[in-house]
């Protein structure tokens, strides 16, 4: 807790001397300042009088607890959780497990008193956070189970709960989920529009840079696999493209076909190549020749169905065509040198269109 020994010597109402002495070994507090001392330090006399033991006895009753919970077995494991909570009912460690344990039960049984149970226990958690030493483990996603546990107990609750933690529109999606529930049509489309617009972006950035990773072997049937992943994209891309409308997503489009080009080239399939770089400059021209906003993604894309506008920025460009050229004079990352010598033959069919 940062506390010097005069800091703890004026918490407890002792001399500083008696603190060196307990530090020192030369003395032991008496009963009363033992249990004055575990209630400031927020753990158990157990792990006061003998914190290596009591660790051990922590984390064969948490596996205790998580392994019935897998099993099911929610009777015997809420008795594990009663034993555990009378003897650390401070421990973060010990909190977390039960309260996950209701949390899973509550799903199971349907049972509102379990799941009181669990927001209590999540509360504890909140209480005794700084106790925790797992990476994995943060306060958002206690609260988040926190605001799970009142979607069905209190929605308005469980809406205002999800909106305070929706960092970055992380809950955009289950907050349209429980919007739908309550029947409300107008902000469902809001958050759940751009949930998708988010998710969208984001999978199209993973299949992009999944493709440049798995490509980087330099393996014929990685390329192959890397192909296979643009081909996805691009289908994603056609999906979700406003019919009958030139956007943001044929942009995207004459990326995913100039890479898929470059891993042609690096199987020598030339006439494969050609058919991808072709149809990346078509599209690219047309692109750059159709008005609109270059900026902006959401009228570009078909199912964004929010009112508020939604705006990219583009590292490459505001063209179609520049972009390409962009990338080319990147060499675009993410690939060996090897792959690299085989961008030429890209480039040099590029310019060939060009000048057609």
């Amino acid at each position: 807790m940062g506390l010097t020994q005069d800091g703890l010597a004026e918490a407890l109402g002792v001399t500083i001397g008696a603190v060196s002495k307990w530090e020192n070994g030369n003395n032991v507090p008496d009963i009363t300042t033992l249990m004055e001392l575990a209630n400031l330090y927020n753990i158990s006399m157990d792990e006061l009088l003998s914190y290596d033991k009591s660790s051990k006895n922590i984390d064969k009753m948490v596996e205790t607890i998580e392994n019935l919970c897998d099993e099911h077995k929610f009777d015997e494991a809420v008795l594990e959780a009663n034993s555990a909570l009378t003897r650390y009912p401070h421990t973060f460690k010990v909190l977390l497990a039960c309260a996950k344990l209701y949390y899973y039960k509550s799903y199971a049984d349907m049972n509102s008193k379990d799941c009181d149970t669990a927001i209590d226990l999540m509360n504890r958690c909140l209480e005794y956070f700084s106790q925790n030493t797992d990476p994995a483990v943060k306060e958002f996603t206690i609260r988040l189970y926190i605001a799970e546990l009142y979607m069905k107990k209190d929605p308005d609750k469980a809406l205002a709960e999800l909106k305070n933690i929706n960092y970055n529109g992380c809950n955009d999606a289950i907050i349209g989920q429980l919007l739908l529930d309550m029947n409300n049509r107008e902000e469902c489309l809001e958050f759940s529009s751009m949930a998708l617009l988010r998710n969208f972006g984001a999978q199209y950035q993973l299949m992009t840079n999944m493709s440049l990773a798995v490509a980087s072997s330099g393996k014929a049937k990685d390329f192959k696999m890397a192909i296979d992943l643009l081909d996805a994209s691009i289908v994603m891309l056609d999906a979700y493209a406003v019919p009958d409308s030139i956007g943001y997503t044929h942009k995207l489009k004459t990326i995913s076909l100039i890479i898929k080009a470059w891993w042609f080239a690096c199987l020598k399939d030339y006439d494969a190549m050609e058919e991808c770089v072709r149809a990346s400059y078509d599209l690219a021209v047309l692109y750059d020749k159709t008005p609109h906003k270059s900026s902006e993604l959401s009228t570009s894309i078909r199912f964004y169905l929010c009112k508020h506008k939604s705006s990219v920025y583009d590292s490459l460009g505001a063209t179609a065509v520049s972009g390409i050229e962009a990338l080319f004079a990147q060499k675009i990352d993410g690939s060996n040198k090897i792959n690299h010598k085989h961008l030429g033959k890209v480039v040099e069919c590029w310019n060939e269109m060009k000048k057609k």
